[in-house]
């Protein structure tokens, strides 16, 4: 899924991967806000990263064509009902908290690995299932 919008900040991490930061808030209720803060990561999948991933290449490119290339790695952090006058505030501060706890795991040169080789597991699982 292609997000429609701008992110409202960007920023290279040390492994130089562009972290991209999306405010994907909703108003409620007069004047109450679902304040959420998206991030994402796009990981390239390269053909290092796709061999790692398994030694079947037709899976491995069965995943980069469903999941798409660059590989959109995300995380949301969300608060509900929250005051139309917080809601800056609020955002604020679930980006830095997110920013603050997970900047050494995204920073981290093996992160495009692990992140793009946990998302393969899961979608491996899943598709065992189905078969």
């Amino acid at each position: 899924m292609k997000i429609q919008q701008d992110p409202v900040e960007s920023l290279i991490l040390p492994n130089n991967l562009e972290l991209k930061i999306y405010d994907r808030s909703k108003k409620l209720a007069g004047d109450r806000w679902y304040v959420e803060v998206m991030m994402e990561i796009p990981v390239p999948l390269t053909p290092e990263i796709l061999e790692k991933l398994t030694s079947d290449r037709s899976l491995a490119e069965q995943f980069a064509q469903e999941k798409g290339n660059p590989f959109p790695y995300r995380h949301s952090k969300a608060r509900h009902f929250i005051d139309e006058r917080e809601k800056e505030k609020t955002f604020q501060e679930l980006k830095e908290d997110f920013l603050k706890t997970n900047w050494a795991y995204l920073s981290n040169p093996r992160f495009a690995l692990s992140a793009v080789a946990k998302a393969f597991k899961e979608w491996d699982e899943r598709r065992r299932w189905r078969l």
